[in-house]
């Protein structure tokens, strides 16, 4: 009984830092990629921001699918910094070089 009450605690534990996780890195992720696609499409801007709004649905429930699919939360976590610094840099490279012009 024991047991199954701290196994039941571990599980719950895991499913928190999970969805921290999304919640956390997923959501700011989702918004930047949204940003850099919105610069990328080769669109009018207002057709642009919606293309990569409506596109930032399908990337964030991906994610939350991956994200609970994932063997560890420590590796969703590391992967999504490292995912999230990525794609920053692009956005700042590309921000800066629309500066340059």
């Amino acid at each position: 009984m024991i047991q199954t009450c701290l196994s039941k605690l571990r599980l719950n534990k895991e499913v928190l830092l999970r969805l921290l996780v999304v919640v956390g890195i997923g959501y700011p992720l989702t918004a930047l990629v949204s940003i850099v696609l919105s610069y990328m499409l080769p669109l009018s801007k207002p057709d642009s921001v919606a293309a990569a709004s409506m596109l930032s649905f399908v990337i964030y429930s991906a994610y939350i699918m991956w994200a609970f699919a994932a063997k560890s939360w420590q590796r969703v976590a590391c992967l999504s910094v490292l995912l999230l610094s990525a794609i920053a840099v692009c956005h700042g490279v590309h921000s800066w070089a629309l500066e340059a012009l």
